[in-house]
């Protein structure tokens, strides 16, 4: 009967990971760092609609490393092309709303006039506090419709403790 003591064994355990959602902890929740509405100082998009989308399990674990929980993000939904929303979030749009735009502003996926995604970075400082914003645009060809990702990062540098 000792071979059945290893095998109850594993039993025991995945039952007990999964009751504890171990493997969602582990991995992060698809929707940690989300807000529940678009900060005041980012311009919405009219007609945007809320949308439920998770990040993928790679970019989770990627961001969660790399931020150690300093990012927040949301997502929305629109019928407006790619391209309109990018024109949207234009380097004046945004500078009067207080954020740095990228030299670039703006990347797009091709230089034709009719891309499907594009990814803009602005920044922000306020004091001490220093902020990063990621807007990342993807059109989905057969539905035609564009998600907009808007991921919050803290930049704050934290402050060195007194040396004793």
């Amino acid at each position: 009967m000792r071979p059945a003591t290893p095998i109850m064994a594993l039993i025991i355990v995945l039952a007990v990971g999964l009751s504890c959602r171990l493997a969602e902890r582990l991995t992060g929740d698809p929707k940690a760092g989300t807000v529940s509405s678009l900060w005041p100082d980012v311009p919405a998009l009219d007609g945007a609609t809320k949308a439920d989308l998770e990040l993928p399990l790679g970019a989770r674990l990627a961001l969660r490393a790399a931020m150690q929980g300093k990012i927040n993000f949301i997502a929305f939904t629109t019928d407006r092309s790619a391209t309109e929303v990018q024109a949207f979030y234009s380097k004046e749009r945004m500078k009067a709303a207080g954020w740095t735009p990228n030299e670039k502003g703006c990347i797009g996926d091709t230089e034709d006039k009719d891309n499907h995604g594009a990814i803009c970075f602005f920044q922000r400082k306020d004091g001490n506090k220093e902020e990063g914003l990621a807007i990342v645009l993807a059109q989905d060809t057969k539905t035609k419709q564009t998600e907009i990702f808007y991921a919050r990062i803290d930049l704050t540098q934290p402050t060195p403790s007194p040396s004793r």
